[in-house]
This record gives C-alpha cells, sequence and structure tokens, in this order.
C-alpha cells in the first residue's frame, strides 16, 4: 500500500515514489497512513512509569542512509544499530520518532525545510507493529507548547531527588538543570564520534550503579539508552533540552 498520495508537477501523475525521494516536495504531497504517535505530555507521562526513550530525528536518517550528520561520521554499525533500536526496540524503550502535527511551526515551511520532507523516508523503514512516540519531547523549536512550567516540572520529576548520572560533554546545560533538585554523577563523552566509544560510555554507566541515565551524545544516545534499557537503567535521550528546562526550573529571584 503507498505510504503517500503525490501530485507530481512534472510527470502529472498521481503516484511517483522517484519525485518523492528525489525533490522531496512538501508542496505535493499529502501523509495519510503516517502512523499515529503518542504526543508530548503522554510521552512522558509513560516514562514516569520507568521506560527508556530513544529518540529519532533527520541526522538519524542521515546516518541510517550511510551519510554523516553533524559531530558524527557515517559507520555501517552505528547505521544497523540505529535501524534496529527503530524497528525492534528492547520493551522497557520508547521510539521517539517527529509527530508530523500539522500544528507545529516546523511541520512545513516555504522553503520545504520542514519535518514533512523526511515523512516518506521514514515510513519506509518504521516497524508497523510498533508504537511509536514523540521525539518532540526535548524539543519546543517544533512542539511549543511544552516551552511552561506545567512540562518543565512534568519531565524533570524523572530525575528529582534522585540519584542520576548524565552522559554528555563537559560542560552541558542538562547538568546544571538536573543539579537543580537530583544528585548528579557525570560520564563525559567526545563532542565528535562519541559512538566510537559508546561500549566504554555504556560500562561507565553501569559502573556508576545509577539506575536513572540522562543522555545528552547526540545519535549515540538514541543506541545507547535502547542498550541501557535492557540493562535495568532508565535512559532518557534527552538532547539539547537542557537550555529551556533551566529557565524554567531555575529558582526565581
Amino acid at each position: 500500500m503507498k505510504a503517500w498520495r503525490i501530485v507530481c508537477k512534472s510527470h502529472d501523475r498521481d503516484n511517483c515514489d522517484e519525485c518523492l525521494i528525489l525533490y522531496g516536495d512538501p508542496t505535493a504531497l499529502s501523509p495519510v497512513n503516517y502512523p499515529h504517535v503518542i504526543g508530548e505530555f503522554e510521552t512522558v507521562d509513560i516514562l514516569q512509569t520507568g521506560k527508556s526513550i530513544a529518540r529519532f530525528g533527520d541526522g538519524e536518517l542521515k546516518l541510517m542512509d550511510g551519510r554523516g550528520y553533524s559531530h558524527q561520521n557515517p559507520s555501517p554499525e552505528l547505521a544497523e544499530e540505529l535501524l534496529k533500536t527503530l524497528q525492534s526496540p528492547n520493551p522497557n524503550c520508547l521510539v521517539g520518532i517527529p509527530t508530523m502535527d500539522p500544528s507545529g511551526p516546523k511541520y512545513k515551511t516555504e522553503l520545504g525545510h520542514g519535518w514533512l520532507r523526511h515523512a516518506a523516508r521514514f515510513m519506509r523503514i518504521l516497524n508497523p507493529a510498533v508504537q511509536y512516540y514523540s521525539a518532540f519531547i526535548t524539543r519546543p523549536d517544533s512542539a511549543p507548547w511544552i516551552n511552561c512550567q506545567e512540562y518543565a516540572e512534568k519531565i524533570s520529576r524523572l530525575w528529582s531527588d534522585k540519584e542520576i548520572v548524565i552522559v554528555s560533554e563537559k560542560k552541558n546545560s542538562i547538568i546544571n538543570t538536573a543539579q537543580l533538585s537530583a544528585d548528579v554523577s557525570h560520564v563525559r563523552c567526545h563532542r565528535r564520534q562519541a559512538y566510537e566509544s559508546i561500549d566504554a560510555l555504556e560500562r561507565s554507566v553501569i559502573k556508576s550503579e545509577r539506575k536513572i541515565a540522562l543522555l545528552s551524545c547526540g545519535p549515540t544516545a538514541t543506541c545507547l539508552a535502547n542498550r541501557l534499557s535492557a540493562r535495568g537503567v532508565q535512559a532518557i535521550d534527552i538532547g539539547s533540552a537542557g537550555g529551556f528546562l533551566y529557565k524554567l526550573l531555575k529558582p526565581k529571584s
């Protein structure tokens, strides 16, 4: 079954996957079978039960396509592990993907750079048997409704008054944010090519003996969250959420 109905301006045909992949014209697309994705607030509610989450965005898509992204070079091993996490996650790990919510500011842009242009590529590799959750739990740029006190307090309850470990670069805003309410241990990762050290990062988290891990290490966090969830650690792929959360959670002067 086709995942998209496409009106191809150049061929004047109703179904042209080639044009979709080559040009990704979001003005010509209408998603019909993109899976239902659980929203941001509901996703955090489920995380409160102890589940982990691994999040996917355009960077992970590029890496699965065999291309590099930002601070991570292409890697067949990384591509394979990302695809396995997306399609067959550990039962204790939720998988976050873009919601394709039309009300989001980055759903579709005039220049065609919105999330909609990635939808068909996701559709080709998603597992219909997997329930997917929002990757935007850390992205107020794509889900601006999470940029509020209620949401900040909700997600911070995942680590408040607990002993946690953070995997990130030496300086990362999530460290300051978590230290507002948690006992924080830190595992430092490299800014570039972090996946090359994923086995060592996994061992360090386990050695810390802390049962909650916040991961801010790019696509490596996606794979690491799934790994740790299988080893009794609740791992949250927190991305770059520390900045907006700190503004909402810091003590008011």
